[in-house]
Parts: structure tokens; sequence; C-alpha cells
């Protein structure tokens, strides 16, 4: 055992050869995280549908920064992939089709389109007009006129051979008999001789016939002059605007663009009357003539790299809107939106774990396109079959791209557990590491200057950056150690920073002073918990008493454990001895279910080492209880079980314990003391509170001796262990303990009777006696 010094747990700060951050260079990459690179790195490089990549490691710790600097170099040199459009589908409108063109072709492409289009139309316009044109449909038409007057010419010759006349009304062509030259009337007819009108009888079925033939022949006609029409119209329309689509033809060497411009061409040339017929009919030619881009790397250097706040299914893989028009809805190929998977694509998207899985559906879409390799855009309603609406089907999309899932340890491992295919995509997993070695305190004054430059703040001087380490080695609970929860000590900066210039905006840099009164303020923010409690001591309301002497009775050290803030605060623990005819520890809080599993194992290892350590049997036994007073909540850890023992061995030896000096430690069934975790929140709650009672400069702390590093105590604190007003004590099992808690020696049991343990021995003994029943089960 030892009482320490402040020169075995000080902070030891390497040598920083500045004396500000004025000429020092920012950092460029990372600090201290060279597996997690080295893992980024091997994801990269293996271009595998399944080597998908996962960064875990605690929120603040800067992974989004490090994953978004390493790709910033990684992608620079890459190739930028490829645009992306969709395009009218001539055969089935609703399957719009989806075309690439070589990075930053689809802006070109579309305002070269959009000139061709115009161009053609204004040329066909100009042509119908024209006289050369116009000459070539008259001759068609004159020629058509000719062959029907042909046609009705040699009817109307048969008709009178038949002895009738041919006349045009507007009902159509109808026959009238002509007898001695005239024309009859219908009553004129019925007055005929009846051998006269037989004779017309018997030849009104040749007449009729006669009168099909030539109406089938005039139907002819007129499908072969339309047919010409329209031949003549198309030829023409093509003629006129084949040059004017040669150029963009030539311009784009691509299959598939060349398929579609040569669709156009020929949409043009068969409905061009009625494009030009009027601005309606522009307008929605002009649309369906369009592209819609759904990639466009015009602007990107290298691949791209998109990063996600906030991913739902519809950003993730794009949708299709609707319009609605008099009560109906209605969408086309222009109302397909992209998605990030899109903007993303021949690139790299980094997402946030948690975020996907909460957002309904986007784990499962993104699965899904990552196995399939390609962007399906299907909104959710029809993806769920909920859809009312005939929709489109739009090509999917060819989808090359590695994602970088970021997100906690937890989340890793509960994937990797329960989904199947996360093992299939995620097979890379970056694991960023909360600690640094404090040997890079070089690097940190760099990353110090990154948060300056990008926030456009004060330098700071040496001594300033000396504080931000000390602080940053308080959040890591390590003095040998940095922490890598790089957003906390950004805040602590920028704060810094703010208060420097609040005292005066021409003092040029931010010194040590601002940074202590911004990491005060900082933690006051989250401390009105605390406060409440040390006033709840203050007032006499939570009783501790952290001076004297006390049989069974200890301070135990408790961490609370809050979202922003974590605080220790001592708890009194008291323990009784009793004889009884069936013996065991009764442990309060564990019978009245006010404790947790690893409580409750505490709880057995504490009977096993009295067991073990007392040679208890038959004729040795009693019962105990222990209680953690004013504690109503649920207890957990076994960080309280030296005390405990501390507190029972005084119970039964009834040699007092000091008050002034709190314990913390976990044993194993040997009595060696093991490490606990919130050793700096444990001895400043109880600093704090011997602060409120009044010091008697003897008060201080037991600890693990495991935990010397973990000391990390604010200035106050570690002033008042200079001045002897404060103490700590490092042990390395229950016997060390004892000697500092009772100023006796411990011993062996049967070493000498002075001792403690001899004391707890005879202590057992004398509870037997006075209990005078024959038969007693040993504690076990």
């Amino acid at each position: 055992m030892m009482k320490l010094k402040i020169e075995e747990f000080k902070i030891k700060i390497p040598t920083l050869n500045f004396e500000n951050t004025e000429n020092i260079e920012p950092i460029e990459g990372y600090i201290g995280q060279e597996r997690a690179y080295d893992a980024m790195l091997l994801g990269l490089e293996i271009n595998q549908k399944t080597h998908n990549i996962f960064i875990t490691g605690p929120v603040n710790t800067g992974r989004r920064t490090f994953a978004r600097n390493i790709l910033s170099k990684y992608t620079i040199n890459q190739k930028s992939p490829k645009d992306y459009i969709y395009v009218y589908n001539f055969k089935d409108p609703m399957k719009p089709k989806a075309i690439s063109l070589n990075s930053g072709e689809a802006i070109k492409f579309k305002k070269d389109l959009e000139e061709t289009i115009e161009m053609s139309f204004n040329a066909l316009k100009k042509g119908i007009e024209g006289e050369d044109f116009s000459q070539k449909r008259t001759q068609l038409e004159q020629e058509y006129i000719n062959e029907r007057k042909k046609v009705w010419e040699e009817l109307k010759v048969k008709v009178e051979e038949l002895g009738f006349k041919l006349q045009f009304t507007s009902n159509g062509a109808v026959t009238v008999p002509v007898y001695e030259g005239k024309e009859l009337t219908d009553e004129e007819y019925d007055k005929l001789p009846e051998e006269v009108r037989n004779k017309y009888e018997e030849k009104t079925p040749i007449l009729r016939q006669l009168m099909e033939k030539n109406m089938v022949k005039i139907t002819e006609l007129d499908k072969n002059y339309r047919e010409q029409l329209r031949n003549l119209e198309k030829y023409w329309a093509l003629f006129t605007i084949s040059s004017i689509f040669e150029g963009i033809i030539k311009r784009y060497n691509n299959s598939d663009i060349v398929d579609y411009l040569n669709e156009i061409k020929n949409d043009i040339s068969e409905n061009f009357p009625e494009i030009l017929s009027d601005e309606n009919a522009l307008k929605y030619y002009r649309k369906i003539y369009s592209i819609n881009i759904i990639v466009d790397n015009s602007s990107t250097t290298g691949a791209p790299v998109v990063e996600a706040t906030d991913p739902t299914y519809s950003n993730l893989i794009g949708k299709i809107e609707y319009i609605s028009q008099m009560g109906i809805l209605k969408t086309d190929f222009t109302m397909i939106k992209p998605g990030l998977l899109h903007k993303a694509n021949g690139g790299y998207l980094i997402l946030d774990a948690e975020k996907v899985m909460k957002n309904p559906y986007v784990w499962d879409a993104l699965k899904n396109a990552l196995m399939n390799q390609e962007i399906k855009i299907e909104n959710l309603e029809g993806k769920l079959g909920l859809n009312i609406v005939h929709t489109l089907e739009p090509d999917p999309i060819p989808l090359d791209i590695k994602v970088i899932l970021i997100g906690e340890e937890w989340m890793y491992e509960l994937l990797y557990e329960y989904d199947p295919d996360f093992k299939k995509l995620f097979n890379i997993k970056v694991p960023f590491d909360t600690e640094i070695d404090i040997d890079k305190a070089e690097y940190f004054a760099m990353f110090v200057k990154n948060i300056i430059k990008e926030n456009n703040l004060k330098d700071f001087t040496k001594k300033a950056i000396e504080e931000l380490i000390k602080y940053s080695c308080r959040l890591s609970g390590k003095n040998n150690k940095l922490s890598a929860k790089f957003g906390w000590l950004k805040n602590i900066i920028i704060e810094a920073n703010y208060i420097s210039e609040m005292y005066s905006d021409t003092i040029p840099y931010v010194d040590a002073n601002s940074v202590k009164e911004a990491i005060i303020k900082h933690e006051n923010m989250f401390s009105l918990y605390r406060d409440k409690i040390l006033e709840s001591i203050k007032e006499g309301k939570l009783i501790l008493e952290t001076k004297g002497e006390k049989i069974g009775q200890i301070n135990g050290l408790t961490v609370m454990d809050m979202d922003s803030y974590s605080f220790g605060i001592p708890v009194k623990i008291t323990a009784k001895v009793f004889a009884a005819k069936q013996s065991g520890l009764i442990d309060i809080q564990r019978d009245s279910d006010l404790s947790g599993r690893i409580h409750r194992k505490s709880t057995m290892i504490i009977e096993n080492y009295f067991y073990s350590k007392y040679h208890l049997d038959d004729h040795m036994t009693f019962s105990a209880s222990i209680s953690f007073e004013q504690v109503y909540s649920m207890l957990e850890g076994d960080s309280a079980s030296l005390a405990e023992v501390l507190a029972l061995i005084s119970a039964i030896s009834n040699v007092p314990l000091k008050q002034y000096i709190a314990v913390t430690g976990s044993i194993d069934q040997h009595g060696n003391i093991q490490p606990v975790g919130g050793i700096i929140e444990k001895v400043e709650g109880f600093y704090n509170v011997c602060k409120i009672q009044g010091f008697t400069g003897s008060q201080g702390v037991i600890i693990p001796h495991q935990n010397i590093s973990n000391l990390v105590l604010n200035n106050e604190i570690e002033e008042a262990i200079k001045d002897e007003k404060f103490h700590i004590y490092a042990v390395k099992n229950v016997d060390e303990a004892i000697e500092i808690m009772t100023d006796k020696k411990a011993r062996e049991v049967d070493d000498h009777k002075d001792n403690v343990n001899y004391l707890v021995i005879e202590g057992i003994s004398n509870l037997k006696k006075t209990h005078p029943k024959k038969r007693f089960w040993p504690w076990k």
C-alpha cells in the first residue's frame, strides 16, 4: 500500500516546441488511428460487393471526419463515373429508358438536344410553308383528284349504259333511272308500264355491284393518297431534319444515344403536322423529346463522395413524383428523381448506421441495391402493394458503389449477430480507437490548429494547449492517453475562444485561463443534478459523515451516469452482525430486488472470501446484513465490494473505521483488489463532500493500485493533494485497506491478538456464545 504523491499520477505532457499555434500547420489525416487506417485502406482497395465498410467507435470521436479525409485523398485521382439520364420510351411510355454517358456529357447532351429539336421544328415550319414542299404536295393531290375523277367518269359511262344517270348529293352518289332521255322522279317511275319497270329492276343488282366496286376503288385511292401523302411528308421531314441530327449523332459516340436520336427523328417525321399544329402540341413534343438528368458528374473531380445525415427510403433510391390534373394523378419520365445511391454511384456513400436502421425500409432497400448491384426506383407505396395509380417502371441503373456505415460497436455486433446479409455485404470492420498515446501531443496541437482554421478562431498559447491536453486525458480517463472524442474537444476550443474575446478582443492568443474557464463553464451546463445532491448533503438531507470513526460503517463511492455527464457521489454503507440459527449474508439491496446481476455476484464473492479467509465451519457461524443507506434506485456493479468487506470486518471485530476516508475497489475470492471504473468521478465526488463539510487535513480515498493511471484530477484537487489537505491511497489487497482504515495491523488470523483478522475470529466466536442452540449451519 502507499499514499500517492502528486508526481506519481500527474500528467506528463511531452515537450511542445512552440510558444503558440500561429506557425503550426493543420494536421492532414488522423491522430493515432493506425489500425483503423489500415482496415479502411484494405476495404477501399478490395473492389467487391462483399467488402463494404463499417466504422465502429463512440460518437464525437471524429469517425466521419476520418472517413471523409481518407476518401478525399483516395478518390482524387480516380476516374469520374458516368452520367445517367432517363428518356422517353417511344414503344412503351410507362417504361422510361436509362442511358449512360461519359462523365459531364449529360448537361452538354441536354443542351445540344434542345437546340437540335428547336432547329428541326423551325426547319419544318419554314419548309412546310415553302414552295418546294407545297408543289410536291399539290402535284400529289392533283394526281389523286385526277385518278378519283377518272374512276367516277368510268362509273358514269357504265351507269348510263344501263339506262341510269349518276348524281351526287350531300348523302353521296346516287343513280336515277332515265326514260326516253328524261330523268325520272319517284312518282314518274311508279307510272311507267310494268314491263319497263321490270327491265329497270333487272338492272338494279348490276348497278349496285358497279357502285360497290367503284366505292372500293375510291377507298383504295383515298388510302393510297393518304399513305403517299404521309410518305411524302415523312420523306420530306426526314430529308429536312437529317442534316440537323447528323451533327449531334456524330458528337456522341454512344449506340444507346444514337438509337434514341433516330427514334426522335422518326417520331418527328411521322408527327410533324401535329407538332406544328399549335403551341400546346409544341410544348408536349418538346417535353417528350427532352431528357431527365439523373446523375450529373460535370463538376465531380475523381470519384464522388456523398454523405447522408438522415437517409430515408425515397432519398436513398429515388422516387417518382406526380402532379394532379383535374383530380387525376399523372406522371412521366421527367418526374423521376434521383436518390443518394445515384449521386454516389461510381464512388462512395457515407451513412449513419443507426439512422439507416431507424428509418423504415431503408436497410432493406440498401441491401437489395448492393446485392443486385442495381438501383431500381420504386415508390414505397408500390413496394408495399398500396399503389392505386398506374405508375412508371423505369429501367434499373447499374450500381458500382462502396458504402461506409458509421456506428457504435453495439450496432455492429447486433447486425453481425442477427442479419445474415450483413455478413455478406460488410466484411470490413474499421475499429476506431477512443484513446491516443500522449506522446502524440504535437499532433494534438495540429488538430487544435485545424479547429482554429476551420472556425476562424484565435491561435492558442502553449499553456492553453497543455490545458487542452489535460482535459483530453480527463475525457479518456487515463493520465497517459489522449481522448479521441474530438467533438467534445472542439466545443471546448470554440468556447475558450469566445471567453478570450469576451475578456479582450485585443489579446492575440487564447491563454490557459480561458481554457480552464471554458472547461468549468462547459461542465457546469450538465452538473445541475450533481449540485442538487451536494446541496442535499450540505442541508443534512442526504446523511454522510467525513469526520471521526464508526463501527460497521464506511463511505463507499458510486458514479451517477447521465446521458451527457457522469459524477461521483459517496454512499454510506452499513453492516450489522448477529447470531442466528441459519447463517448467511443478507444483502438488503439484493434481497429487495434493487441490485443487478454483477452486484449479486459480488455478494457471493464476499461470502466466499469470508468463508476461506477466516476458516468458517460448523462451530463458527453467524449472520450479517449490508445496506447501502438512502439508495433507492437499482444498484449495479462490484466496485463497492471492498467497502462492504471492510464494513463487515469492522462490525464483527468491533474495530471502528475512518469515516474521513472513502473506499472503492472490487475484490476476488482471495481478497486481491481489482480495478474499477469511474475513478476520476469517485475521487472528485468525495472531495466535493469533504469541501462542503470542511477539510480536516486527513481526508482521502482508497483506490485499487491498478487505477493509478486513471487519476486525472482537476487543478483544485491536485493542489489540495500537494498541500496535504486531501490524500489518495493505492492498495493491492484487503489487508492493506484494513490497515489504512483502522491504523491497526491486519496480519494473519492467528498471528497476534491485537491484529484485526484475529479480532474478526474472536468476534465470530463471541457471536456463537450468545446463541445457546445445539447446531448451526456454516456460513457459505
